[in-house]
């Protein structure tokens, strides 16, 4: 999954000439603002569960990613797929499906919204040692950045806003397959897009990634990567929150970096990007991270609900500024 790293040094550098400080992603829109469903995203995660662990070669995978596919064109949405391979860190090769959503349209200026879909294939954090060669569920850990991600795909749509940007919705393949020992060996299916981008030479004003948004008691804290990038971004991340009153999802705190797929992303393709993750106070990962327990019992309709429409609130609201 993500790998976490104390980071001694960051120069917060404004490393962005955002669209958005210059008012671009708030301009030529049309209202009303795309309104996400919080008991869509649930009946999403649940349809994401009932596939089981999404190993990738698995027959669970195909199926989660063709239903995916479907899922994004239901919503006008026209889709790519990338397929290759990548060798694991125990030598063998895996595929990698990545699926590219794109909004259509001819907007030349683009915004990328991603989460990762596939499953970590030993629960190698389960208490019980019996089960660290079976694969986790992962709801929470793959199934909730799905949901959102389609929630807002479908919100998107319905609004029939118009705007002089695009959205691109990326559902990253094969993150959670490395080893805590070589972080690189995470974030596979990012990494191979970020050297061999579909569309041809992508890019972006800026991006969001998702990352475990679902969970009960969620509060986002602040990613040291994405605030090393992007603070102009996570300054209108919390504007955002304040304006829809869910600015008791994003906490102030800080966390070191997240070696996560808005990592490989913006190092490669140049634009910046953010990682919207939870971490529990103690600077954990919640206790069901890569374990079987990681299902639908901790899943929030309600968290789900306010990061997405945050982030809707971020991208199309009005910004007095």
């Amino acid at each position: 999954m993500k790998f976490l790293l104390t980071l001694t040094c960051l120069l917060l550098l404004s490393a962005c000439d955002f669209a958005c400080n210059s008012g671009t992603a708030n301009g030529k829109n049309s209202f009303p603002l795309p309104k996400m469903s919080e008991d869509f995203a649930y009946a999403k995660i649940m349809e994401y569960e009932k596939f089981g662990s999404k190993v990738p070669g698995s027959s669970a995978h195909k199926k989660a990613g063709d239903w995916m596919v479907s899922e994004l064109k239901s919503y006008g949405f026209t889709v790519l797929e990338q397929l290759a391979e990548v060798k694991l860190p125990d030598g063998k090769k895996a595929p990698i499906r990545n699926i590219i959503g794109q909004q259509p349209g001819k907007q030349k200026k683009r915004i990328m919204l991603s989460a990762h879909w596939d499953n970590r294939p030993h629960a190698d954090n389960d208490s019980d040692k019996k089960n660290h060669s079976k694969p986790v569920p992962g709801v929470n850990d793959g199934g909730s950045g799905v949901a959102v991600l389609l929630s807002i795909a479908k919100a998107i749509h319905e609004s029939k806003i118009t705007t002089d940007f695009g959205i691109d919705l990326a559902f990253w393949d094969t993150e959670d397959g490395g080893t805590h020992a070589n972080p690189e060996t995470f974030c596979l299916g990012s990494q191979y897009w970020s050297m061999n981008p579909v569309p041809e030479n992508y890019s972006a004003i800026f991006g969001i990634n998702f990352d475990m948004v679902g969970r009960k008691g969620t509060i986002i804290p602040i990613e040291a990567y994405s605030m090393y990038r992007a603070p102009e971004l996570i300054s209108k991340l919390k504007k955002a929150a304040v304006r829809i009153g869910t600015q008791d999802y994003f906490s102030d705190e800080r966390i070191g970096q997240v070696v996560d797929d808005h990592y490989y992303v913006s190092r490669g393709r140049g634009f910046p990007m953010i990682d919207l993750i939870y971490m529990t106070p103690d600077g954990k990962f919640p206790p069901e991270w890569h374990t079987l327990n990681d299902t639908s019992e901790f899943i929030s309709r309600d968290v789900m609900k306010a990061i997405g429409q945050t982030v809707l609130e971020m991208i199309y609201g009005k910004d007095d500024e």
